[in-house]
């Protein structure tokens, strides 16, 4: 499975949403789902997915879905060449 799909997959697990409701414009607060404790629940969901760890000061700068794979790519996640 490629990266953007577990990435995909990650949100709706950890946020229980439908494949339809994920897209680059989700964030933080924007859906009933993505409040505090379903952001914990996602932190804790992409750090066991992607094998990292995210710093309180990172799991702030997480508040979107682009803003995500941002993060994950600075630890080294690779979304384009895969």
């Amino acid at each position: 499975m490629k990266n953007i799909e577990k990435y995909r997959n990650a949100f709706m697990d950890a946020l229980e949403l439908e494949e339809d409701e994920v897209s680059e414009d989700l964030a933080l607060g924007e859906t009933s789902e993505w409040d505090s404790l379903g952001h914990m629940i996602l932190i804790s969901t992409m750090e066991d997915v992607f094998d990292v760890s995210l710093d309180s000061e990172w799991m702030s700068e997480f508040d979107s879905y682009k803003s995500g794979m941002a993060l994950l790519d600075r630890l080294g996640v690779d979304f384009v060449n895969e």
